[in-house]
């Protein structure tokens, strides 16, 4: 008759966000003393999955820990599964960052532990059957996946084998709904499993395996669990089960089960990717992680930046080695899956860790520029897979995309700094008591009636607002010449009067010229208020966040207004309001203090002008008032008055400078 194997594995994996201090704290509190239990218990087997950087960790801090490892797996109690080394999302990676990722993994746990890993878990169980090609190029023979990626009628209780061109995979289900409670004992556990897997009516022999935190191992060692658990193993009571490891139960596996496991991924993940922040439990199955970054656009974007990445180092031949090496190693750095989710609660990573991705990026960009003779240069092509080109610029002091979506630039990193300037949130009304319905670029434009000024001065939504949302077609492009004209139309007013908008950008060495053309296509006059929108998101989180004195803060403002130059509080709303009799704002210099780096931004002529800072609550708690990051939003506007078939001109010059002595005008 058939023999249940149970197969228990301590996943530290998700604990990987936390710092060094935090992972001390629970090897002393936790780890330690689990791996003292099972040094003297050498009946309960364990398999063990950690991330790259904890064991590298480890071995520096805790080298006994590793001896303790390598003598449970000599005695095949211990297993340490392999993966990918930064924990990355191994569906948005190239192939060959996907393999080199556990090929350095795979050394890793070779180096720490003396035994190359056969099998791998993913973080959150997020899959594609492609991998089954990298895994087998890799020495990988398996992997534990959630039990929900699996086809609902096949049987749970075995191990799966799917192929793909001729490549096979063996897959271990993870039934997580099957561990142990806290407080309840071993064996009326182990009753319950063998009722479920049937395993003595069985003529081969069934598998469950299941995944425990640090928290849950806690747990059930405070409540004597594993104790009585060991006594049942040594008094033989466990009838037609046994503890074992998946590796030496997979050797003797003499039947598996055909099946095809379509991309998808844990449930902690896919209930959040129907709609933006909200939960969802129905019809999760066959939900990839590609519907999660439809949802999210902040995350979204930093996944096009990696591949952006991935394609220059792909691109770079016969350079440097050791550069392109530390640029790639960077890109790895980047593709981190913590950067993408929060692990322990499956929504999006917070801001403070996608801006650092960012400026892991941009650290591997500033490598592979080394690596060869860098050109500037301004092309355009589908860089973010909307079906629409944007325009990217790869210029001496930064790297920028512009977006046909609002005309805006959508990504601004500079060279010296590195993080995104324009990953901004939008605001979320259940969140932040207001809702955005666009996207808060750099240069994005806005035109609404007199009636909705007071909306607009006090930073709420305008409802009838022409251009930021709309989609800009192509005029004319010159990438030797940098410049990129582009147009929108729209229907203005209550009374759908036809507009017209172009917007010419030229793209310098330091910094962009824009020019706007607004055009009344109407029989019927046009008064209102034309606006051109700046948004610089938070980037230093050593900053602190909301505050009214300059120095407290990332950004300080400076501006020469009627005249005369000021001080402009950043962390308070500002409002300095243009007249033709004195006249308004000519220049404003914002500086990024922490980068002593200048923005100045000089409009052709005199207007009106907002400044102030949008703090957005944490995404994860809709009471939580919690700050998780900011954006400092600048406009510059103008009362309009225009003729039938008239139209007017304004310019925006915006010049980047580095000011690593002083600064000021």
């Amino acid at each position: 008759m058939g023999i249940l194997n149970i197969c228990m594995e301590l996943s530290l994996k998700d604990d990987g966000a936390l710092s060094e201090s935090e992972w001390e704290n629970n090897y002393q509190t936790v780890l330690k003393k689990f791996l003292t239990f099972l040094y003297s218990h050498p009946k309960i087997p364990f398999a063990f999955s950690f991330t790259g950087l904890q064991l590298e960790f480890l071995q520096a801090a805790h080298p006994e820990a590793m001896e303790i490892f390598s003598e449970i797996t000599s005695r095949k109690q211990g297993e340490v599964l392999g993966g990918g080394f930064y924990t990355p999302i191994f569906p948005l990676l190239f192939p060959v960052d996907r393999s080199g990722q556990i090929e350095k993994m795979n050394a890793t746990v070779r180096t720490c532990i003396g035994k190359k890993p056969r099998g791998m878990t993913l973080l959150k169980s997020i899959w594609e059957p492609a991998l089954i090609i990298t895994c087998q190029s890799c020495g990988i023979e398996y992997i534990l996946l959630d039990s929900s990626l699996i086809p609902s009628e096949k049987n749970s209780f075995l191990p799966f084998i799917t192929n793909m061109q001729g490549k096979t995979l063996k897959i271990i289900p993870l039934q997580n709904e099957l561990k142990p409670i806290s407080g309840r004992s071993a064996n009326a556990w182990l009753e319950e499993l063998l009722k479920k897997s049937q395993a003595g009516t069985l003529p081969f022999s069934t598998i469950v395996s299941m995944s425990f935190s640090l928290k849950e191992i806690n747990d059930l060692l405070d409540s004597g669990f594993f104790e009585e658990l060991n006594t049942l193993v040594a008094e033989k009571k466990l009838g037609d089960a046994q503890l074992n490891l998946p590796q030496l139960y997979l050797k003797s596996a003499r039947e598996y089960s055909n099946a095809y496991i379509p991309s998808g991924m844990s449930e902690t993940v896919s209930r959040w990717t129907k709609k933006r922040y909200a939960s969802s439990n129905s019809n999760l199955f066959g939900r990839t992680f590609y519907d999660y970054l439809n949802v999210y656009p902040m995350v979204k974007q930093l996944y096009d930046r990696i591949m952006y990445m991935s394609m220059l180092i792909s691109q770079t031949h016969g350079a440097d080695k050791i550069r392109k090496k530390a640029a790639q190693e960077k890109l790895w750095e980047a593709e981190s899956g913590f950067n993408f989710i929060c692990s322990d609660t499956g929504l999006p990573a917070p801001a403070k860790k996608i801006q650092n991705a960012f400026r892991q990026l941009n650290e591997a960009e500033k490598f592979v520029r080394e690596s060869k003779e860098f050109r500037e240069s301004v092309t355009s092509y589908d860089y973010n897979a909307d079906g629409l080109n944007e325009y990217v610029c790869q210029m001496e002091k930064y790297h920028a995309v512009i977006t046909p979506r609002g005309g805006q630039i959508a990504e601004l990193e500079l060279v010296n700094s590195g993080s995104n300037y324009a990953a901004n949130y939008s605001r979320i009304k259940q969140f932040d008591s207001a809702e955005d319905s666009y996207n808060r670029g750099i240069f994005v434009e806005h035109l609404f009636e007199n009636k909705d000024s007071d909306d607009f001065l006090n930073f709420k939504p305008i409802k009838n607002d022409c251009f930021c949302n709309s989609n800009f077609s192509e005029v004319k492009f010159d990438g030797k010449r940098r410049e990129l004209q582009l147009e929108a139309k729209a229907l203005y007013s209550s009374l759908k009067v036809p507009v017209k908008l172009c917007k010419n950008y030229i793209i310098t060495s330091n910094g962009f010229i824009v020019q706007y053309i607004l055009k009344n296509e109407s029989p019927f006059p046009v008064k209102g208020v034309f606006a051109v929108e700046m948004n610089f998101a938070k980037t230093d989180f050593s900053c602190k966040t909301g505050f009214s004195k300059q120095k407290e803060g990332q950004y300080g403002a400076e501006m020469i207004f009627r005249g005369s130059k000021q001080n402009i509080p950043t962390g308070t709303p500002f409002h300095a309001k243009n007249s033709a009799e004195q006249g308004g704002l000519s220049l404003l210099q914002i500086t990024d203090n922490p980068e002593k780096t200048l923005l100045l931004f000089e409009p052709n002529e005199e207007s009106g002008f907002l400044l102030n800072t949008i703090n957005f609550n944490d995404r994860s708690n809709q009471e939580s008032k919690v700050i998780d990051s900011s954006t400092l939003s600048v406009q510059f506007y103008w009362e309009i008055d225009m003729a039938p078939a008239r139209a007017m001109e304004k310019t925006i010059n915006l010049s980047i400078i580095s000011q690593k002595k002083k600064s000021g005008f």
